[in-house]
């Protein structure tokens, strides 16, 4: 039997009127009206009376339309139910901000597509100021971005949902690996690449390190984009100063390497999920928060 016979007894009961019901349902009189016939003919029964322009339910038409309402319910019930167990669906549109995108996005993107196949991921990738615009024109869901970049945000919601440490990286057999101890006066002396440097970083690095330690004044090439400054520090001298993780995988092919500073940077990155404020929470934001929050809370290289 199917379920649009019985949709269409439904709305003939709601209405009384062939016409009226027929219209409802966007068919001619002529197809609702061998629909019912078709019902009828698999009940081996009459379900309705037709007694000119009004049409009335039988007793065993009243029945039908009563356990098929419960029916076309449980239906949808089911269908829910299904659709919840094989996982959520839809359009997620994320922003990465360059220190978190590099560390994160290959991770994540193999995370929903192996757990969220019916997901479509949309990554953009670019600026605080840039990635905070596109979310607030609604062109993307959520971003995920260096915390200390935000500052006076009333329409916005921001959460903290981990740390990534930052430090230095170098080449795999650099110069300075040599050495038996290396401080931070000692790295000036190669290339630094850096990404936007924040004052709150410039006056902790200072405080930890010196006068001399002035991240903005000292760095040879600054770039929001990570990739570029990570493949020059493989096949160069210079050195990255920055988020350890946007170059674990260089670090475990054996590329680049952590240069352990004495004493350490002691600079972590504070790093925040945002949203528009107003704007209810989609289960898809859900899965980046409980992913961001497990990735960043794992050990760095």
């Amino acid at each position: 039997m199917e379920t649009r016979k019985l949709q269409h007894l439904i709305e003939l009961a709601s209405t009384g009127s062939f016409s009226r019901a027929a219209e409802n349902l966007h068919l001619t009189q002529s197809a609702l009206s061998k629909s019912i016939q078709s019902l009828e003919e698999e009940l081996d029964t009459r379900l309705v009376d037709r007694q000119g322009r009004r049409t009335t339910l039988t007793t065993a038409g009243e029945l039908v339309v009563n356990r098929a309402q419960r029916l076309l319910v449980d239906l949808d019930d089911l269908h829910k139910v299904v659709r919840q167990d094989a996982g959520p669906e839809g359009q997620l549109r994320l922003g990465f901000g360059a220190g978190p995108g590099a560390a994160l996005t290959p991770a994540f993107i193999c995370h929903v597509l192996n757990a969220y196949p019916r997901v479509r991921l949309l990554i953009r990738r670019g600026t605080a100021d840039s990635l905070l615009r596109e979310l607030r024109e609604r062109a993307i869901d959520a971003v995920v971005i260096d915390m200390r970049s935000l500052a006076g945000q009333d329409d916005l919601v921001v959460e903290r949902v981990g740390a990534l440490e930052g430090g230095v990286v170098c080449r795999t057999g650099h110069p300075l690996t040599h050495q038996a101890a290396v401080g931070f006066l000692d790295v000036l002396n190669y290339p630094t690449l850096n990404t936007a440097v924040s004052d709150e970083v410039v006056r902790m690095t200072q405080e930890r390190h010196g006068p001399l330690a002035d991240l903005r004044r000292i760095t040879a090439v600054e770039s929001e984009e990570l990739e570029p400054l990570l493949a020059a520090c493989a096949h160069s001298d210079a050195v990255f100063l920055g988020v350890i993780a946007a170059a674990r995988e260089r670090i475990a092919a054996g590329a680049l390497q952590v240069l352990p500073l004495t004493p350490p940077m002691g600079i972590d990155v504070p790093i925040a999920l945002v949203r528009l404020a107003g704007r209810g929470e989609s289960r898809l934001v859900q899965i980046v928060r409980a992913f961001a929050t497990d990735w960043l809370g794992r050990p760095s290289p």
